[in-house]
């Protein structure tokens, strides 16, 4: 077994603790050789362990690698999880994977949990204002989920936008301080909550919240990264109330092989 592929089988093991149901693409490595060739795949937690995940294709709107104005299709593998085989050009590329969106509805309490959870304030304190407290949630939500490749010798990732719903994006890096943005069709969005995990505990680092340009700007170790965070609105459905984007990103920080 390579050595990328141990990291990956231990990580697969490694609790992602506090929080569930954080969905992203993780690649077998963030750092590649020259026109090399990675696995991507999608990855789920439980708050209890890591696993495979699995998109029905009715529900993947684009699979797609991007590098500046470039974009190429991904084809879907067969097999237990949602995942590519990705060839990686020189520079930074961005593997997106963005879904349809899905209905479910919701008991009133795993509602307020689920937004407590993901510090949906806003939320919360409209559905005390409409009496919707003890209501069941109809709610649309779908993801935009990105990971950042680089090649031998690329210092650190530039990341760009990708004209989801909602994304997050790491728009600069000076030493160990990171600047994201949380952007809803390519606009900041202030206000929202972002969790920073680290990939290589499996374990929550910090918290966060966009200021009111839509920056996020913290000091981070070097490491393997995953950001999450999810944005909520009223939605205009007649079978919805609400309309959530989920968006996650991860990337190498202080890039090794």
């Amino acid at each position: 077994m390579t050595t990328q592929r141990l990291v990956l089988a231990l990580l697969l093991s490694l609790p992602f603790r506090a929080f569930a149901h954080e969905t992203w693409l993780q690649p077998e490595k963030f750092v590649c050789g020259m026109e090399e060739s990675v696995e991507v795949k999608l990855r789920i937690t439980d708050g209890r362990a890591v696993r495979d995940a699995n998109l029905k294709p009715d529900r993947i709107l684009r699979f797609e690698l991007v590098q500046a104005d470039r974009h190429a299709p991904l084809t879907v593998q067969s097999g237990e999880a949602t995942e590519a085989t990705v060839p990686v050009p020189a520079g930074t590329s961005v593997v997106v994977l963005e879904t349809a969106p899905k209905h479910v509805d919701l008991a009133a309490d795993k509602f307020a949990a689920y937004l407590r959870e993901q510090g949906l304030t806003q939320i919360q304190a409209e559905r005390r204002q409409r009496g919707e407290t003890q209501k069941t949630a109809r709610e649309d939500f779908m993801r935009c989920m990105k990971t950042l490749l680089i090649s031998e010798g690329q210092k650190s990732p530039a990341d760009f936008a990708q004209g989801c719903p909602y994304e997050l994006v790491l728009r600069r890096q000076v030493s160990r301080t990171l600047t994201f943005d949380t952007l809803r069709h390519g606009d900041p969005e202030p206000g929202q909550q972002v969790r920073f995990w680290n990939l290589d505990t499996g374990k929550l680092f910090r918290i966060a919240r966009s200021d009111r340009n839509g920056h996020v700007t913290l000091p981070l170790p070097p490491g393997r990264w995953l950001a999450t965070s999810t944005a909520m609105r009223r939605s205009s459905e007649l079978q919805s109330d609400w309309r959530s984007d989920w968006a996650s990103l991860t990337w190498q920080h202080g890039a090794r092989r």
